[in-house]
């Protein structure tokens, strides 16, 4: 004996349930993956934001080194190197968030540092450099054990420095950066992962190394 066929109100009544349950899976379904989502999303905006904050403070890095060993002992040597480093760095990264400078003499391998010019954001450094017009870079100097002056360029050393440097310096220059969340992760990982130090962002820094351009 087969089932009952269903007609007129009875059969549109069953489809009108089925309907309402296929409505309410959906519904849970998306209630379940739009988090899900969301976080994913702000992942990846917030790893493409990072990822640019790394390239430019790198590169910001990399061509103060550079200018530092073309500037060389000049007296304006650290002003061109900071206003280098202002120039590199701009949107969607934030030359505010730039922390410390440091002008390094190092050894030949980099690993040992001997001496440094450190700048904290903040404050005001007048520059007039030997060629160009004058400037000011929002920075103030807090340690100065390598100034332009004790920097050796010269093949044979510079034996009337102190210390005697027995040849052309290595200079690195690193910037430390305080890279700030730009969607709420900061948040959900000091939710769920009860890391509170990590709610507004974190630090990280670049440094480059490069020989000073020698003379005779």
């Amino acid at each position: 004996m087969g089932l009952p066929r269903l007609h007129g109100s009875a059969r549109s009544a069953l489809v009108r349930v089925r309907r309402g349950r296929s409505r309410g899976q959906s519904l849970v379904e998306f209630a379940l993956i739009m988090p899900i989502f969301f976080i994913l999303l702000m992942g990846l905006i917030e790893f493409a934001l990072a990822f640019n904050a790394t390239l430019s403070i790198n590169t910001a890095s990399q061509d103060g080194a550079l200018v530092a060993s073309e500037a060389g002992n000049e007296s304006d040597a650290d002003c061109l190197v900071l206003h280098e480093i202002e120039g590199d760095v701009g949107p969607p990264a934030d030359r505010n968030a730039i922390t410390e400078v440091q002008v390094q003499w190092t050894s030949a391998s980099g690993t040992t540092i001997l001496g440094a010019d450190r700048f904290t954001r903040g404050g005001s450094i007048s520059c007039t450099p030997l060629v160009g017009a004058a400037f000011t870079v929002p920075y103030t100097q807090v340690q100065s054990t390598y100034l332009p002056s004790q920097r050796c360029s010269a093949i044979a050393g510079c034996s009337n420095l102190t210390p005697t440097h027995p040849g052309v310096d290595t200079i690195a220059v690193q910037v430390k950066y305080q890279y700030s969340w730009h969607t709420p992760l900061g948040s959900l990982m000091t939710a769920f992962l009860h890391s509170p130090a990590q709610s507004a962002g974190y630090n990280f820094s670049k440094r480059n190394i490069f020989r000073l351009e020698p003379s005779t």
